[in-house]
């Protein structure tokens, strides 16, 4: 469970932190760091393939049934940049490992998204359609496939059934929802409609403090972010995004409960509470944005702040600006 000290935390953050306030993973990224840095250039052929993969293979076991918490470390262990040849030699002395096929196929995702490289989808599905077999509670191989899916354009025929995959194993993966809220805006296989019907279903089912919570706000940054990219006028004004009626109402809501200790409880709760601050300070919020970053504990993730440049630099510049706001409020 995801909790923070509420603390006055006025320094900003020195860097990013994929893990947020996963100790584990952060002591897996730090051990594997070191074996890798041992290694050299002899990773490829290292007779020590156990003591390599065996942070991976424990920070996933201890997850035991949490599937948000799961999916958050195979996510950020997929980053690591030699993830794929960690997954490989982990199949090769384990063959039946889903955990070692999750890695490498989202190890594989993450390389192919990061680097441009063409992505053998079929492979991809065929492997995680084998991880679902093996591990037929967990979530994480359907949603590999819904985002396999997604990069294929595919049908909604198609999609649906995979949706219910997810959703039966985890109502609330907050991953799958990401992928579907994008699978059914106007730029990918929806429309502008759909996705409000989206969000609308989402909103009412969901409990409070769920892992979707930042759904709809993550929504609302894609429109004032395609606002500002239009250039013009639309570009000039679009600050006033922040200000109409829902827009204000939906960042007034979070504001009132996220930074609230346990009310987030989810893995990547901090990940939210940084979307939150950027929020805030895009709609001129600074007084509010400060207690958001109390909140933080100087954790901070690349996204939103990249969409900006360099997201530690963004970030520290918005830090800075919030306190000296003095607690000041637009609210």
């Amino acid at each position: 469970m995801t909790m923070w000290p509420r603390r006055r935390c006025q320094r900003p953050p020195r860097r990013l932190c994929p893990e947020l306030d996963d100790g584990q993973l952060a002591r897996t990224l730090a051990q594997l760091a070191a074996h890798i840095a041992a290694q050299g250039n002899n990773l490829e052929e290292s007779n020590d393939r156990g003591a390599l993969t065996y942070p991976i293979e424990q920070a996933l076991r201890d997850a035991g049934g949490d599937w948000d918490r799961r999916l958050h470390r195979l996510l950020v262990l997929s980053t690591v940049p030699e993830a794929p040849v960690l997954a490989r030699q982990w199949r090769s002395r384990d063959p039946e490992a889903a955990d070692a096929l999750l890695l490498q196929i989202f190890a594989d995702i993450h390389r192919a998204k990061r680097t441009g490289t063409v992505l053998d989808i079929e492979d991809i599905m065929r492997l995680s359609r084998r991880a679902a077999v093996l591990a037929p509670a967990d979530p994480a191989p359907w949603v590999a496939m819904l985002d396999c899916h997604r990069m294929q354009r595919a049908p909604g025929v198609v999609v649906q059934p995979v949706w219910e995959a997810v959703k039966q194993r985890d109502p609330w993966n907050r991953e799958a929802h990401r992928h579907m809220l994008h699978y059914v805006s106007a730029e990918e296989c929806g429309s502008s409609s759909l996705t409000v019907q989206f969000l609308d279903s989402v909103t009412i089912a969901a409990p409070p403090g769920a892992p979707v919570a930042a759904l709809s706000l993550t929504y609302s940054l894609t429109r004032y972010r395609r606002d500002v990219a239009a250039g013009g006028i639309t570009a000039l004004t679009a600050h006033r995004h922040w200000n109409q009626q829902h827009e204000r109402a939906l960042v007034d809501q979070a504001l009132a409960t996220w930074p609230q200790p346990g009310f987030l409880a989810h893995a990547t709760a901090l990940a939210d509470l940084n979307l939150l601050a950027y929020v805030l300070a895009k709609a001129s919020r600074f007084g509010d944005a400060r207690q958001v970053f109390e909140a933080m504990s100087a954790v901070a993730t690349a996204w939103p702040w990249e969409l900006d440049g360099d997201p530690l630099h963004e970030l520290q510049k918005t830090h800075r600006r919030a306190f000296r706001a003095r607690g000041r409020s637009s609210r």
